[in-house]
């Protein structure tokens, strides 16, 4: 055999591989895009935390309560609940949430009809607009902030445990 001839069948496969690595390609694409695919939503949540001593302590309840609602004679807002990574794991909170009167408003119409929002997505667009967020100790109405996913973010991702290493957000 030449070497012509050896380049000529050596191209035919790498034709081949070529040709196969695109179909691959191809099906990997259509498959994500025909929904085969988690929306990355995950699942519908049926808990929240909330706390109604600014932080002090928090409760499991209902997610489709409206925070700030009365809770033992007291305001409870909204909250999320971190871990220590030290050893021990203790729990705490570090963020609190609030809706606007807007929001509450937006949110107590969606509430009703929430079975036309399957993935949840009018859901977390209302609460992005619709929602306050501040990290607990912060003093004062200035410290709240529009709670859209990037506020959320880094304030999540500013708390701290007592001992000053990044805590672990816990789900309720």
């Amino acid at each position: 055999m030449t070497s012509a001839a050896t380049q000529s069948g050596g191209s035919k496969y790498g034709i081949g591989v070529a040709i196969l690595l695109l179909i691959v390609a191809a099906a990997a694409l259509g498959f994500q895009m025909l929904g085969a695919r988690e929306s990355g939503a995950g699942a519908v949540a049926t808990k929240a935390f909330f706390t109604d001593d600014e932080g002090k302590s928090f409760f499991k309840d209902d997610v489709n309560k409206l925070p700030p609602f009365a809770h033992n004679g007291k305001q409870a807002l909204g909250c999320d609940v971190f871990e220590s990574t030290a050893a021990g794991g203790k729990q705490f909170v570090g963020v609190l949430y609030r809706f606007t009167d807007s929001g509450r408003r937006e949110m107590e119409s969606y509430l009703p009809n929430k079975s036309k929002d399957p993935d949840g997505s009018t859901r977390r667009s209302i609460e992005e607009r619709g929602k306050q967020v501040k990290l607990v100790g912060a003093a004062g109405e200035s410290a709240w902030q529009v709670a859209d996913d990037v506020a959320v973010a880094r304030l999540q991702a500013a708390v701290k445990d007592p001992a000053g290493k990044p805590a672990k957000l816990v789900q309720p």
